[in-house]
């Protein structure tokens, strides 16, 4: 899943409801024939040029909506109010999101910094924009008559108004200043994430059970000034990648404990700051604009509507689901006191291990030899074929295409039918420093309608699976298989977009509901014909994954649902829990309690997990529940291919129409009756975990 905020709603939405994204534009020329020709994310700045070129498009975009609040009255219409500011942002954000995206992907340090502060006085920018009553008046007096302008007007009125557009002017001055501190903390909490460099060490010893390949990739750490003698340790950084390789296979629970400490301590005690930080002004917006809490006013637009209803959501799900995760946690417990029968009590350190553990004692399920037959090329190539068959494209690389980084791909999107371009995205699969440390699908460049046809939209999954090593090519683990399907269908959702406007089309929908298309289209990997697909043995190619291993990664899927969705639960319980909660919150505390209590095991003493929890700062702040809830209508919407056909082109076609083209042209539930041909319910989610229905 996307476990940090997806980046994937445009930038101009980002400026009405608050979010940080990314959006960036490309350099692009044009065939006779109407194919882009080596498309490309710009990348390479002098200094201080990306700055100068942040403040010029700024000064750009405020000159462009200063002339359509100075239109006089009686000339307004909506082609210079209404339509003309969409058009002046989504210009805003062709030129300034490639300023932006550079503070996740570039390679030069001095880029990415200058990146970063662009991407503050973006956001506090956005917040300026739409906190102006002269813009929201200008819009507000038009009236539309086409259903897509009607739409286009009601969700740009109702952004306004989020932003406190109905309050009087020496409380919105206020919401317009807090709003903007507040941008500015959301862009340092992750600015200080992604330049992280915290590692850990440990000596060959200490990494006893770890893959010996993996041992080998390992540099040797720096050596304290003041030692003497050269150290025996060994550096494994805090990457996704390396933190699930130790704690899957470390034997040594000090060892687990030692990589656990460090990946949750990541940026703390700056972020852990700059959350409370953000927390407290959330609180103080919030007030301002007549709401209870920062959660009743993030979700007043969204599905749930307010946070009483999510409330009640969690807390019939955390009934649910307890006994499920006592079970999975008594599994995992047997199998610690197999090895010492006085061991009695599980950490959070020990649950990989051990669901590794199990695996391998109980469904004959080893990791590390499942790699050996995903392949990332293999696995990409297989991505393609499925999703060819159900949406009706086809992906080419464009081979002479220049990236940001070695490694990088870039591929168009052709409809089958006609071979019409329909977009284009790049692969950023492999991590590196600087990067951004997590898997997430970025929309680079909104798709729209212009007078001269369909904008090509433009996205990137930027994601940290595991690299080649000692000669070996990068072999991914099962969950990453599921990663790449789960990132792929959120690159579908934000190019076969057919939205009419830049600030509707793609996966720009309501954000309880984002996740749903991606997560349904995980259920793909645990399908025997899928998996058969996707596989070949790195030195045999023609060698697939063996049936019976197939039949017990099925199977397997079954063991620790209820730990997995009951952390899911903490998670977006923690969010509620933040924001809430009325008056200073020490966030290291309530994680704390919360942990125990929703998970039922003691959390790590040391622990300030919340530093690098990005969600929070990255806009699902009292959005993080969506994950859960979309999750309902994603197995009520697969019910369907499971129903049909998981390669049934028909009904892969109707998803593509009903789900994947509309962008938020209509309401979450209004796609899902389209597409279900019924109204959805949680009897699917519930059967799946073996529940009983709420």
């Amino acid at each position: 899943m996307s476990n940090h905020p997806s980046k994937i709603i445009n930038i101009f939405i980002a400026c009405l409801l608050g979010f940080q994204i990314f959006q960036a534009s490309a350099t692009e020329s044009i065939t006779p024939g109407g194919t882009m020709k080596n498309p490309m994310i710009r990348y390479e700045y002098t200094e201080n040029e990306l700055t100068r070129l942040c403040e010029t498009a700024i000064q750009a975009a405020s000159q462009q909506i200063d002339s359509i609040v100075k239109t006089a009255p009686s000339d307004r219409t909506l082609e210079n109010t209404l339509l003309a500011f969409e058009e002046a942002m989504s210009q805003f954000h062709d030129t300034i999101s490639p300023l932006t995206f550079m503070a996740y992907v570039s390679t030069n340090a001095a880029n990415s910094k200058e990146a970063s502060r662009c991407e503050e006085k973006v956001n506090q920018f956005g917040v300026s924009i739409m906190t102006r009553k002269d813009l929201y008046l200008a819009i507000k007096d038009q009236k539309a008559t086409q259903p897509a302008e009607a739409r286009l007007l009601s969700e740009t009125l109702k952004a306004f108004e989020e932003n406190g557009l109905k309050l009087p002017d020496d409380k919105l001055k206020q919401v317009r200043e807090l709003k903007q501190a507040l941008a500015v903390l959301e862009s340092q909490f992750s600015t200080n994430l992604n330049q992280d460099q915290t590692v850990a060490e440990f000596t060959r010893e200490e990494l006893a059970g770890v893959p010996e390949d993996y041992i080998n990739s390992l540099h040797p750490a720096k050596a304290d000034p003041k030692a003497t003698g050269k150290t025996d340790k060994l550096t494994v950084s805090t990457k996704e990648p390396d933190y699930v390789r130790i704690m899957d296979n470390a034997t040594l629970a000090t060892t687990r404990r030692q990589m656990l400490e460090a990946y949750e301590n990541r940026a703390n005690p700056k972020n852990t700051q700059l959350l409370e930080e953000a927390i407290r002004l959330r609180q103080k917006i919030a007030s301002l604009l007549t709401y209870d809490t920062w959660a009743d006013y993030r979700t007043s637009t969204r599905m749930a509507k307010d946070s009483k209803t999510v409330t009640k959501f969690l807390n019939e799900l955390k009934g649910k689901l307890s006994q499920r995760n006592s079970e999975d946690l008594g599994k995992l417990l047997d199998t610690k006191k197999k090895k010492d029968p006085t061991d009695t009590e599980l950490y959070p350190w020990d649950i990989r291990y051990l669901t590794n553990q199990y695996k391998k004692e109980n469904l004959s399920l080893d990791d590390e030899k499942i790699r050996e037959y995903f392949p990332a090329d293999r696995v990409v190539k297989g991505l393609f074929e499925v999703y060819s068959k159900l949406l009706g494209v086809q992906y080419i690389e464009e081979k002479d295409a220049k990236t940001w980084a070695k490694g990088v791909h870039l591929y168009r999107v052709v409809d089958t039918k006609d071979q019409h371009l329909i977009g284009y995205f790049y692969a950023d699969f492999f991590p590196r420093d600087g990067k951004y440390g997590h898997a997430a699908a970025f929309t680079l460049i909104s798709g729209k309608k212009t007078k001269t046809g369909y904008t090509h939209p433009i996205s990137s999954i930027v994601a940290n699976f595991t690299p080649s090593e000692n000669g070996k090519p990068s072999l991914l683990k099962h969950e990453e298989v599921r990663t790449i399907f789960h990132e792929f269908g959120h690159i579908m959702h934000q190019t076969l977009t057919q939205a009419p406007y830049a600030s509707l089309s793609g996966s720009s929908v309501d954000q309880d509901f984002v996740e749903a298309p991606s997560q349904m289209l995980e259920n793909w990997v645990f399908s025997k014909e899928i998996l058969t697909l996707l596989s070949g043995h790195y030195l045999d190619p023609k060698k697939k994954l063996p049936t019976e291993w197939i039949d017990k990664i099925i199977e397997a899927r079954d063991f620790n649902q209820g730990y997995f969705y009951t952390r899911q639960l903490f998670l977006a319980s923690l969010d509620m829990t933040y924001h809430t909660t009325s008056g200073s919150v020490d966030t290291t505390k309530v994680f704390q309690k919360l942990y125990k209590d929703v998970m039922s095991i003691n959390p790590a003493e040391t622990s300030h997990f919340q530093a690098s929890f990005g969600h929070l700062m990255g806009g699902y702040d009292a959005g993080y529940y969506g994950y859960l809830w979309s999750e309902v209508y994603a197995a009520d919407m697969f019910s369907r291919f499971e129903k049909e056909g998981m390669l049934n082109s028909k009904v892969g076609l109707e998803y593509r129409k009903a789900v994947l083209e509309p962008g938020k042209m209509h309401e979450g539930f209004e796609i899902l009756e389209n597409f279900l041909g019924r109204k959805p319910n949680p009897q699917a989610f519930y059967k799946n975990l073996h529940i009983e229905k709420l």
